[in-house]
C-alpha cells in the first residue's frame, strides 16, 4: 500500500453516494474508487438495497468483490454472481405483525420484496412507488406468503412516515424491526435487523 494512503477499506453506498440521481456512477466516481484500490484499500458496497436491484450497478462497475445488501440481510459475491447469505421475514410473524399494525391504525398499503438472486418487488392497490425500480403488481395480499421474502414496505393514507412508523413499533416491535429508509418507505424487516433513518435530502429508491 502506498504509505500516503491512509485507509485500508472503503465501504461505500450507492444510493446518494456513489449513484447520482439518474442511477448512473460518474467518470470522476469511478476514477476516485480506480485509484484508491490501486493504492491498496479494498473497497465493499454496502446498501440497502435487495440484491436484485444491486447486481447491474457492480456489474456496469466492474465490482468483484463482497456487497452487503437489504439492511445487511444478504451478502452477495459479486464476481461470481452468487447470494452467499441471506435473512429471510418469518412470514407467521410477518403476518400477525401486519394484522396488529392494522388495528391500531386501520388498513394499510402494502409491498413486499421477494427473497433471492431474481426476486420481484410485490406492489398493492393504493401504494405509491418511490423510485424507478421495476415491480410486480399484487392483486391478493395472500401471495404476499407464497415465497420468502426479505421485507415489507407499508403506507397509510393519512399517517405521515414517522407517525406510522411509530405505530408500527409500538404495535409490532416484538415481532418485526422497523425501520424508514427514505420518503415514503416504512419497512419490516426480519427482528434484529436496522437502518440509519435516510437524510431528508438523500435520494430515495427502493431501499
Amino acid at each position: 500500500m502506498s504509505s500516503g494512503f491512509p485507509y485500508r477499506l472503503i465501504a461505500t453506498d450507492l444510493d446518494g453516494t456513489l449513484l447520482r440521481s439518474d442511477e448512473s456512477i460518474s467518470s470522476r466516481t469511478r476514477d476516485a474508487l480506480a485509484a484508491a484500490t490501486a493504492a491498496g484499500a479494498a473497497h465493499i458496497v454496502v446498501t440497502g438495497r435487495g440484491v436484485p436491484w444491486t447486481r447491474h450497478i457492480l456489474d456496469d462497475l466492474g465490482y468483484d468483490g463482497l456487497a452487503v445488501c437489504g439492511q445487511g440481510a444478504q451478502v452477495y459475491d459479486a464476481g461470481e454472481h452468487r447470494l452467499l447469505t441471506s435473512v429471510t421475514l418469518d412470514r407467521q410473524l410477518a403476518g400477525v405483525a401486519l394484522a396488529k399494525i392494522e388495528a391500531e391504525v386501520g388498513p394499510l398499503y402494502l409491498a413486499a420484496s421477494r427473497d433471492g438472486l431474481d426476486g420481484d418487488v410485490l406492489v398493492g392497490d393504493g401504494y405509491a412507488l418511490t423510485g424507478s425500480l421495476p415491480s410486480t403488481p399484487l392483486s391478493d395480499v395472500s401471495e404476499l406468503w407464497a415465497a420468502p421474502l426479505n421485507k415489507i414496505y407499508i403506507q397509510h393514507p393519512t399517517l405521515t412516515d414517522d407517525q406510522l412508523a411509530e405505530a408500527a413499533r409500538r404495535s409490532a416491535g416484538g415481532f418485526v424491526s422497523v425501520a424508514m429508509a427514505g420518503e415514503g418507505i416504512v419497512e419490516l424487516l426480519p427482528l434484529g435487523l436496522s437502518r440509519p433513518r435516510a437524510c431528508p435530502s438523500r435520494p430515495a429508491a427502493w431501499a
